[in-house]
């Protein structure tokens, strides 16, 4: 263990710096060797024009009582900048889970992956095979913003984490989730980071209330000051007017409880195996008199406050009743701390987050930074060691010159064949291997010129005769798959165009016609991309369907042919079923007829999910607004919620999107496969 490792973890509230510096400790403990409350000069909230300024102050007083040169530095960001996502894996090799967590990424991140910082985490619970991975994203713009006062005072991060994943660092370093589900309540200043907890995975969600919503009431109350107002919160336990304090801060709480039982039962609803055993409170909001009791009565579990860290020896903070004091506020820098340590190997083997949102291009800054005074030394042995070699050649230089003779230049290649068929004679030996050498290269080069020109002029040929070729296949190839499109059935047939269509839509009462009972495949994306080796490709399936190919074992011969991916929707209430049974079977039975010029070797459903963002809010029912009508957002809603169906206005949110892939290959179905098939 690397007892010489020292790490800050630095929480910049809305309200104040947070700070803790940890060592490695005796027994799987840590050592608290430093810590910092410092209140900001003004708060947060009043100065969103100077905030930067603000943040710069704060760092500038830190840094002038605390020398973090040699110390690795792990920053927090706020929870409500971060979005957290969580989804199961289908069983796969580990080696795949990446590949896997790109495209789920891809798909539960609502922004463009170049536009975002993410990062995983995968969860596993002891002898089980499910694995469950945590995906966590900040815009980029935002983090460079957020990162550019830290910048500015020459403070190097190896890491920057959000808030609430340092809140389940700290709780899970110091054994507080062994049983059952825990609810951590970190309450800041303007937010509350909702965590339900347990050894094995997590569940986050920001709440937009927080310790400044209780001054607000107080200031409404009692016609104060915004800083008095908070001053008399924070003094409300030894008040005399504790009582009038309380009553003028009821709604708050009740609006508190609110959103909490609204998280809490979204997430039983997801969780039901579940079982919420305690909530654990943090942040300075839980010094206001009542709000402990007041949660424990109306959430009807047990409510507790950490009074210390388990894993964590103070001896080296002293009696430092400060501290003590302020112990809940240390939370999410207390565990930015621990990650360090855990990223250094510094702690036995544990199971924090190290999911790590810092952009790539500062992680090489501070590398190049650290590095350079080593690549200043090893410049200044490489000079030397170089004078001492030059001095060398330049000595055996003047040998050789001496009987050098006449410098060769570089010659033609008619000049190289004469000289190849005459011979060179009356030339001291070097001069003459170097007229040799230089023979040798105008006739290489003479050579690469024609081979050059060879190769240029088969590519040439070899794409006019695939475009030949391929140009006539592609029509069978449409209408292959078009053909094998589920058509609509009953009175859904019979529609001539799109008004005839949703005229019948609008008239059904019975609700036969209803959106999950029709049997419709709607494409919305198609690409092709050509390979040579078609049976080589691997289409990632992930368990969704037998992807058993036509021809096993091509031999020597190769499967040249396009790649077809198609994203698609289907309302069907049972849609992999029916998309297994009626669109992928009538695939292959319409792709693998002899005769076409081209068969489908494989046919694969390569994922699948909702339209819907189930997690942010669930989709839309009944029929969309008429357009036009209703007010303008400048909020992105979540994905899939603003999407209704062109031609009947219905909702898509409960639609399935699928991706299918199919390699076409561009020769007739081989004799011995068309029983077969």
């Amino acid at each position: 263990m690397a007892s010489t490792v020292e790490v800050w973890g630095i929480d910049v509230g809305r309200c104040a710096l947070k700070a803790i510096k940890l060592r490695p400790g005796a027994e799987g403990q840590v050592d608290i060797i430093g810590h910092e409350y410092l209140e900001h000069p003004a708060m947060m909230s009043d100065a969103d024009d100077n905030q930067y300024q603000v943040i710069s102050e704060s760092l500038e007083r830190f840094l002038s009582k605390h020398d973090i040169s040699k110390d690795r530095i792990v920053v927090g960001v706020p929870g409500q900048h971060t979005l957290a996502r969580f989804s199961k894996l289908p069983p796969v090799e580990p080696k795949k889970i990446p590949d896997i967590v790109r495209y789920e990424a891809d798909q539960q991140i609502p922004f463009d992956l170049d536009e975002v910082i993410w990062d995983y985490q995968t969860f596993q619970e002891d002898d089980s095979p499910d694995v469950e991975v945590g995906i966590f994203a900040i815009k980029r713009d935002l983090i460079r913003n957020y990162l550019m006062p830290f910048e500015q005072a020459g403070i190097e991060p190896i890491a920057v984490q959000a808030a609430p994943l340092a809140v389940y660092n700290a709780m899970q370093f110091d054994g507080r989730l062994d049983e059952g589900a825990s609810v951590l309540l970190d309450v800041g200043a303007d937010n509350t980071n909702l965590i339900v907890a347990t050894r094995f995975d997590l569940w986050t969600r920001t709440i937009p209330l927080g310790g400044n919503r209780f001054t607000d009431a107080l200031v409404k109350s009692f016609k104060l000051t915004f800083a008095k107002a908070e001053n008399l919160k924070r003094t409300a336990a030894t008040s005399k007017y504790a009582r009038q304090v309380f009553q003028a801060m009821r709604p708050v709480f009740a609006e508190f409880v609110q959103e909490l039982s609204r998280s809490l039962g979204f997430y039983r609803t997801t969780h039901r195996e579940a079982e919420l055993k305690r909530v654990v409170g943090l942040g300075n909001a839980f010094k206001l008199p009542g709000l402990l009791k007041y949660l424990q009565q109306n959430l009807q579990m047990p409510v507790e406050k950490p009074e210390s860290f388990k894993m964590a020896n103070i001896a080296a903070v002293g009696d430092d009743t400060a501290f003590v004091e302020q112990l809940p506020s240390f939370i999410v820098s207390y565990g930015l701390a621990l990650q360090g340590l855990d990223a250094a190997k510094a702690l036995p083997a544990s199971s924090l987050i190290q999911s790590n949102l810092l952009p790539a291009e500062i992680v090489k800054q501070v590398i190049w930074r650290k590095k350079r005074p080593f690549f200043a030394a090893a410049a200044a042995c490489l000079l030397l060691g170089s004078g001492i070699v030059w001095f060398r050649r330049q000595s055996d230089l003047g040998i050789l010159a001496a009987n050098a003779g006449s410098p060769v230049t570089r010659m033609s290649y008619t000049e190289a064949v004469r000289l190849l068929r005459s011979g060179v004679s009356n030339v001291p030996p070097r001069q003459e291997g170097q007229t040799w050498l230089e023979v040798a290269k105008a006739l290489q080069a003479e050579m690469n010129n024609y081979t050059g020109e060879g190769e240029t002029e088969i590519h040439k040929s070899e794409a006019i005769l695939k475009l030949q070729r391929n140009k006539a296949v592609w029509p069978k190839i449409l209408s292959m798959i078009h053909g094998a499109l589920p058509q609509p059935e009953g009175e859904l047939a019979a529609a001539s165009d799109a008004s005839e269509y949703e005229r019948l839509i609008r008239a059904d009462r019975a609700g036969n016609l209803a959106r999950p009972k029709r049997p419709e495949v709607f494409i919305e994306r198609f690409s092709a991309e050509y390979h040579e080796e078609l049976d080589k490709v691997d289409l990632h399936d992930v368990g969704a369907g037998d992807p058993t190919p036509v021809v096993e074992d091509p031999g020597s011969e190769k499967l040249s042919g396009f790649l077809i991916t198609l994203q698609c929707r289907t309302p069907h209430e049972k849609p992999y079923q029916f998309v297994d049974e009626r669109f992928k079977s009538a695939i292959k039975m319409r792709g693998q007829q002899p005769g076409q010029g081209f068969f489908v070797n494989r046919v694969v459903i390569t994922g699948g999910r909702d339209l819907a963002d189930r997690d942010e809010k669930k989709p839309p029912t009944g029929r969309r607004p008429p357009r036009g009508r209703r007010p303008p957002s400048t909020k992105k809603p979540p994905a899939g919620a603003e999407k209704y169906d062109p031609i009947t206005d219905e909702p898509m949110g409960n639609d399935w999107v699928f991706e299918m892939k199919l390699d076409v290959v561009l020769r007739d179905l081989p004799e011995k496969e068309k029983e077969s098939a």
